[in-house]
């Protein structure tokens, strides 16, 4: 169930968001428009006051669309990622079993410390009687 309702939301958001971006946009392949002619003999003059329109850029629902969209996408990683971890999370129950196993390792570990020590003072003392 819940992989079902990740892979709705990540849908959902993935076909929501191309639909409105793709409306805004016009044909990059359109051909480009006549370059403007002006008689050399007079000269231009601009005027002071000109008006700005936003023409380029998103609209603002697309930004909130996009934004959107990719905090869903970011909510749905993130939840994937936890309750994978959580399924293979090792499980802490100390029971007698794991309690003695933990032990004889540690006695083990111990043990071949000990030993591997004792070799290497018997191969010291016999590199300083061969001198």
């Amino acid at each position: 169930m819940p992989r079902r309702f990740t892979l709705l939301i990540c849908l959902v958001a993935a076909l929501a968001v191309p639909v409105g971006i793709a409306h805004a946009q016009s044909s990059p392949f359109a051909p480009l428009p006549p370059a403007a002619t002006t008689p050399d003999a007079e000269p231009t003059v601009t005027s002071a006051t000109s008006t700005t329109s936003d023409d380029g850029g998103l609209k603002s629902w697309q930004q909130i669309l996009i934004f959107a969209g990719g905090g869903i996408l970011l909510l749905g990683i993130a939840w994937a990622i936890v309750t994978d971890a959580r399924s293979h999370a090792p499980v802490k129950d100390d029971t007698e079993e794991q309690h003695e196993s933990r032990l004889r390792k540690e006695e083990d570990i111990k043990r071949r410390k000990a030993k591997n020590r004792a070799a290497t003072k018997r191969s010291r003392q016999a590199r300083k009687r061969n001198r």
